[in-house]
């Protein structure tokens, strides 16, 4: 048994029977600004939910949050943190000393994570475009993760690229983890980064035949969220199988 804990934007805390998981740590109000601000507040930190890995996607201020990080790195508690290569620079500052990482070499399916019988695999994304820095390594990542018998992907901030469906497709996954805030002019022209829509998300969820479509980045902020009834409405459209999980609300898989 697998559970899945949704903490807000695209945190969640994934727990087996061998290990604690949280995925992009956005627990303060760092990104917070005097036009958008946080619907509900932090619901726990690092340091209560003593992860042994840490996943981040990418290094934007609600995915890879310094505030989040630095009291549990102060703890100086062995734990791993999977993150894009080009970032773990900023993973080492805010650890003020050597940590246990592990940077996904660029490849079309990174080498696997593997710790206490849980099994990570890193795998190119693209938000709005797939992004790689001089070196070829991406600075956005998703992830695989198996862990008792099941594959939860966890996409992080994303959009569609060709190559990803098929893949996808063929990993026959239990459940999906996927961003539905979407993108547009407005938000593009004040630097927001997109991500999937409701329907895209959706239609990527039913094309995959996972047993659980589980949404993200869609009510912590209203100035890049998602209305509940259009998720919902995406999902009866594509006949997705929807968890819309509130906050602190868990799913075992």
């Amino acid at each position: 048994m697998v559970k899945i804990t949704y903490l807000g934007q695209m945190c969640f805390h994934i727990e087996t029977d061998t290990l604690s998981i949280v995925t992009d740590p956005y627990l303060s109000d760092s990104v917070d600004s005097p036009t958008s601000k946080r619907n509900y507040p932090a619901p726990t930190t690092l340091c209560e939910l003593m992860p042994d890995v840490i996943v981040i996607s990418h290094p934007h201020g609600d995915h890879l949050d310094k505030k989040s990080l630095e009291p549990f790195y102060r703890l100086r508690r062995r734990s791993f943190t999977l993150v894009p290569a080009p970032s773990a620079a900023e993973i080492r500052s805010i650890y003020g000393a050597p940590t246990e990482m592990h940077a996904p070499a660029p490849a079309a399916w990174g080498e696997p994570f593997e710790l206490a019988g849980v099994k990570i695999i890193a795998i190119p994304c693209a938000h709005t475009e797939l992004h790689q820095d001089e070196s070829g390594d991406f600075r956005e990542l998703s992830y695989i993760i198996e862990a008792e018998g099941k594959k939860i992907f966890f996409g992080g901030d994303m959009s569609m690229y060709d190559g990803l469906l098929e893949p996808l497709a063929a990993a026959k996954l239990d459940a999906m983890l996927l961003p539905v805030n979407g993108r547009d002019w407005f938000r593009t022209s004040r630097n927001i980064i997109g991500n999937l829509d409701s329907n895209e998300a959706a239609e990527l969820a039913a094309k995959c035949g996972t047993k659980i479509f589980i949404p993200g980045h869609h009510d912590l902020y209203d100035t890049n969220g998602c209305p509940n009834d259009w998720i919902e409405y995406s999902a009866k459209k594509f006949s997705a199988p929807l968890k819309l999980l509130k906050v602190c609300e868990s799913v075992e898989i």
